[in-house]
């Protein structure tokens, strides 16, 4: 089972959401943790969660890796999407079940390798409550599901100065993603390499909040 830092919900009640946060390659979870305490303040009966990857990073010591990085050619990313889901879903169903919470409780952030997985689980988890995807990107499944598998929202979010994953993938991503059904929003960072600014981190949590505000009013 999956393990890493997790913040308390600010108020000290018992969590009515999550939000987990997933690393991008050669990280670990406490490299976003501190994203909780930005958005404490705001999202007050948020628990937050940073799991490790399940895989000790090929290329970066002490790091992990969601699946191995020999390239970026769409095959292996795939391959290795598949690999990495049903872990990253079974650790999601028992954070939900222990809480007695529903996936639509539950949004995912992502940072760059992160983000792929959290658009993958899109097709993993029904009911899933949102996405936001920091310098990532999508590589469809295979075969196309039915449209409507989740009605998450989706928010992506990426600096034109990414020399990691190129910007222009944002675009890409989100065309596909609207062709199976979902209706993402982008939001472009000028300027920005591969990394998450303040501007990013605020429309984030802005996102987040109205993404858990429109649970409360349904």
């Amino acid at each position: 089972m999956l393990s890493g830092p997790q913040k308390k919900s600010k108020s000290g009640v018992s969590p009515k959401k999550l939000v987990v946060l997933l690393h991008g390659y050669g990280a670990n979870g406490d490299n976003l943790i501190d994203l909780a305490d930005m958005w404490a303040a705001s999202l007050p009966d948020v628990e937050f969660h940073a799991p490790n990857a399940h895989e000790p990073c090929e290329s970066v010591p002490f790091g992990y890796q969601w699946f191995g990085l020999t390239d970026f050619n769409p095959f292996n990313m795939r391959a290795g999407l598949e690999r990495a889901a049903p872990i990253l879903c079974e650790y999601l169903e028992h954070l939900l079940r222990s809480r007695d919470l529903t996936s639509s409780d539950l949004s995912l952030v992502g940072f760059s390798q992160g983000t792929m997985l959290a658009l993958e689980m899109l097709f993993h988890l029904p009911g899933l409550k949102a996405v936001l995807g920091y310098s990532g990107a999508f590589y469809p499944p295979l075969s196309a599901p039915e449209a409507g598998v989740s009605k998450a929202e989706v928010l992506l979010v990426h600096g034109t100065a990414d020399m990691v994953v190129p910007y222009a993938m944002m675009g890409e991503s989100a065309n596909q993603l609207h062709h199976l059904g979902f209706t993402p929003k982008t939001h472009t960072c000028h300027g920005l390499g591969h990394s998450i600014d303040l501007e990013g981190i605020s429309l984030g949590g802005q996102f987040l909040g109205q993404v858990f505000s429109s649970i409360q009013n349904t």
